[in-house]
Parts: C-alpha cells; sequence; structure tokens
C-alpha cells in the first residue's frame, strides 16, 4: 500500500509539473500572440528604433485602405528591430498588417512584387509593400534603411543612422495614396536611356513620383498637370512635335531640361523652343582654373558651383545645403526677353576665373586659350513664362544630368534635395516625404546616469530569487 501510495503521489507530482509546464508554454504562447498583435513590448533600446513617432502614427490612424507587408528574408538574416516596428504598425491600425515569408516557399511574390520588368529589388531580403485597392507595390532593401547627412566638419557625407520607420511609413503613403505626383519622360529623341536614369528614377520612386514615359512620335499626349523632364536629347523635335511643346507650355505645363556639353550645338527646333523661356545652350565644356574654389579637388572639370538664393534654392542656401557637384558643366546663356512675360532666376553659376572651352577636331584641350570666353558662366536657371490668358509655364534648365544620374554623386552632395525642390516647385505640389529623423546606429558612450533603469531591470530578478531563496531556507536552519 505504500508503494502504491507513493507511486500515486509521484504520478501526481508528475502531472503536475507537466501541467505547470504546459500552462507556462501556454502562456508564452499567448504573451507572443498578444505581444505580435498589440506590441506590447516595451522599448529600452538606446535609440528607440522599434517606437513609431508622431508622423507615422497620423498616418495609421488616416490609413482607409488596407496594405499588406511580406518580409522577405533568408534563414538567419532576419532584422529583428524592422520586426518589432512592422508589430507596432499592425497593432495600431487593422488596415495594416504583415507576414513572414521565404522566396524559396512563395516564388510568386517574385513576379507580381516588381514594379518593372527591370526592378531587381526584389531577393531574398526584402519588405514588399502591397496594396491591392490601388495596385501598387513598393520592395524595400537594406539600401532603403540607411540615412546619409553632411558633415561640416570632415567636409563629406556620411552614414548618420537607420531609416526604418521613415522608409516605411512613407512607402505606405505610396502604395495607399488615391493619386501620386506625376512626371512626364520625353522619349524618342535620343534622350537619356533607362538603363542612365536608373538612379534618378529610383530618387523619383523613393519621393513617391510616378514616372510616366512620353513618346509624341507614337501618338502620346502631354498632360499640363504633371512635369516634363527633357534629359539630354542628341535628335531634333519634328515641326509638329514642336507645336505639341508649345501647346503643352501655354497650358502652363513645366520643364525640367538638362543639356550636356555632348548634345548637338544645333537642334533648331528644340533650341527654338527653350529660346521661348530666354535660353540656349552654349557650345563647350566650363572649365575651372586648378587653384579656383570651384574645381574639386583640383580636377579642372569638375566644378562645385554657386548656389544662389532663388524660389527653388533658398531652404538649400539657408540650411548651408549647397554643396553641388557638376561633372562635367555646360554654361546656359540667358538671353532674355523682349517683354515683361519672362522673370528669371539664375540657380547656379561658375566664378568668374573659369572658362569655356570647345571641340577642336573631336577632342578638347582643357588648358586655357587666350580667346576661351571667361567666366562667371549660367550654369542653371530657372524660368517663368507668361502666356495670353494669365497662364504660366516654369521651366528649370540646368547643363549637365550626371549630378542626378548616380548614387554616390546623391550621397556625397545636396543634388538629391535640390531635385525634389525642383519638381517641388514645378508641380506646385510636395512629394511624400516625411520629416522622420534617423535613429543613431552607433551605441553612445555608456553613462551610469542615464541607464538606472536597464540596470535595475538587470539586477531586480537575480534579487527577488535571492529574498525568495532565503524567505525558505532561513527557516530551515533550525530544523
Amino acid at each position: 500500500m505504500k508503494k502504491l501510495g507513493k507511486l500515486r503521489r509521484g504520478l501526481a507530482g508528475a502531472l503536475l509539473c507537466l501541467l505547470a509546464a504546459a500552462v507556462g508554454i501556454a502562456a508564452v504562447g499567448a504573451g507572443d500572440l498578444l505581444e505580435s498583435r498589440y506590441a506590447l513590448r516595451t522599448d529600452l533600446s538606446f535609440n528607440h528604433i522599434t517606437t513609431e513617432t508622431d508622423a507615422t502614427r497620423a498616418v495609421l490612424r488616416a490609413l482607409e485602405k488596407n496594405v499588406h507587408a511580406y518580409s522577405v528574408a533568408s534563414e538567419g538574416n532576419e532584422l529583428n528591430d524592422l520586426c518589432a516596428l512592422l508589430d507596432r504598425y499592425q497593432a495600431a491600425t487593422p488596415r495594416f498588417t504583415w507576414s513572414r515569408e521565404r522566396l524559396s516557399r512563395n516564388p510568386l511574390l517574385l513576379q507580381w512584387a516588381s514594379d518593372d520588368l527591370s526592378d531587381s529589388a526584389v531577393t531574398t531580403d526584402c519588405l514588399i509593400l502591397r496594396c491591392e485597392e490601388t495596385g501598387r507595390t513598393r520592395v524595400l532593401t537594406w539600401d532603403d534603411y540607411l540615412g546619409y547627412g553632411y558633415n561640416p566638419e570632415s567636409g563629406v557625407y556620411e552614414f548618420t543612422g537607420l531609416t526604418y520607420e521613415k522608409s516605411l511609413t512613407e512607402a505606405i503613403l505610396y502604395v495607399s495614396s488615391d493619386t501620386l505626383p506625376r512626371l512626364q519622360l520625353l522619349r524618342g529623341h535620343g534622350e537619356l536611356t533607362d538603363g542612365e536614369i536608373a538612379a534618378l528614377s529610383q530618387k523619383l520612386r523613393s519621393a513617391n513620383y510616378e514616372l510616366t514615359p512620353v513618346n509624341l512620335k507614337s501618338g502620346d499626349t502631354l498632360a499640363a498637370d504633371a512635369p516634363l523632364m527633357i534629359l539630354s536629347p542628341t535628335m531634333d523635335v519634328t515641326e509638329e512635335e514642336l507645336s505639341q511643346l508649345l501647346a503643352f507650355a501655354q497650358s502652363g505645363g513645366s520643364l525640367f531640361v538638362t543639356v550636356d556639353f555632348t548634345d548637338p550645338d544645333e537642334l533648331p527646333n528644340l533650341y527654338a523652343f527653350y529660346r521661348l523661356y530666354g535660353v540656349a545652350p552654349l557650345p563647350g565644356v566650363v572649365v575651372a582654373d586648378s587653384a579656383d574654389r570651384t574645381a574639386y579637388y583640383t580636377n579642372v572639370a569638375e566644378l562645385t558651383p554657386q548656389m544662389n538664393a532663388t524660389a527653388v534654392t533658398e531652404t538649400l542656401v539657408a540650411g548651408q545645403a549647397n554643396f553641388i557637384i557638376m561633372a562635367p558643366a555646360r554654361a546656359l546663356d540667358v538671353v532674355g526677353a523682349d517683354n515683361n512675360a519672362l522673370i528669371q532666376e539664375i540657380v547656379l553659376q561658375s566664378d568668374a576665373s573659369a572658362y569655356r572651352r570647345t571641340a577642336e577636331e573631336g577632342s578638347i584641350d582643357l588648358s586655357r586659350h587666350a580667346d576661351d570666353p571667361a567666366g562667371p558662366f549660367v550654369l542653371a536657371v530657372l524660368s517663368d513664362r507668361g502666356f495670353d490668358g494669365g497662364l504660366r509655364s516654369r521651366a528649370f534648365f540646368i547643363g549637365n544630368s550626371g549630378m542626378f544620374l548616380s548614387d554616390q554623386i546623391y550621397n556625397m552632395t545636396y543634388s538629391g534635395e535640390m531635385l525634389l525642390q525642383v519638381l517641388q516647385h514645378l508641380q506646385g505640389q510636395a512629394p511624400i516625404e516625411l520629416d522622420i529623423l534617423a535613429r543613431d546606429a552607433a551605441r553612445p558612450v555608456l553613462d551610469a546616469r542615464g541607464s538606472l533603469l536597464p540596470v535595475l531591470l538587470l539586477i531586480l530578478p537575480p534579487l527577488l530569487i535571492a529574498l525568495l531563496a532565503a524567505a525558505v531556507l532561513l527557516p530551515r536552519r533550525y530544523l
């Protein structure tokens, strides 16, 4: 009987242990479920990287369409901070949901997630946001989470922090918005190719612009409510196309125009259209004196032009965000107008010591010649042209396209900021860009005064265990 009693007590104890383990597992599972659904975990990280700002909360509260995020990550490469932030977004609104995916298990993601056939952003490690109501998709990769800023002490752009929240919230706005600021891209005249403008296109997509190619020869038409980008064409427009461009301008359409020193000196119809805005490209390349401050690291063909405070650059100049590299640069002749219908502002200009060299038998000798025209030269100009009926057309001309075609240039200079400022002025509508600061990636020096709470949380559990052990063991000393 005693053995039977011991067996029963042993079984009861084992069952209690199993029950306690089951309850513990269920509690942990329920806690994980509640955490993923309601984001209850307190963010004690030094940079609060998993805590959303008021700007994000406002966006999520106003979200009217369902957005789903697919977190695609290979084994061991999950971004835990990003996943925690996604949990908080999901807890804030039922309109946003997310799931973990593997391309190997769900290869269909690759078929519909890309914005176009040339988009290679969908990889084994990315975040895909999709809104079925609008049919839009945005793909975020590691590059989208890196913030850069200008360090005045070192004089260079450098990594400043992580932009999980900014990139994620702007992507939600992009895929869920009913309408987006739209740009038109002129095609059919030997303009810069899609491959050449890949970095520019990505920059515009990151600012949530829609870029629509327009080929007038194929019967496409121009919409006056979307600025037209004319990127360094090498062939002239026809008379019929010129008429369409004139009608576009007279309807209040705006222009963003780049001209390179390698572009033809004679494009009669197109350059006649440019002269409507008081601008004409000058032949040759602008060269800086090797001792002049407008040369970047003494490379005379790489200018760092002066940025003037204009309607599109006033905030940049005020914030000393005026460092630009133009390599190489073509000068623009500001021919003016014979009436008061044209208003012009010089945006960028070279130093007075610069000179202009033209090609000689297919090559350019950059050394200064006695008959070379001297600076300063206009390198970018903003024109505002009025037409009968009170409509006005804005146009931005710049003598270099390369400053918008390289991620490296975007990271080193303020070309990207100037680009968005110009487009905002031309369209009269700000791009979707939120004022959310990057979170520091480097942990600051440990300061005991600011670490009291984490230290207490670390020592509290073992202290409680020690107290409980003392409460149990001390009475047994006298048994």
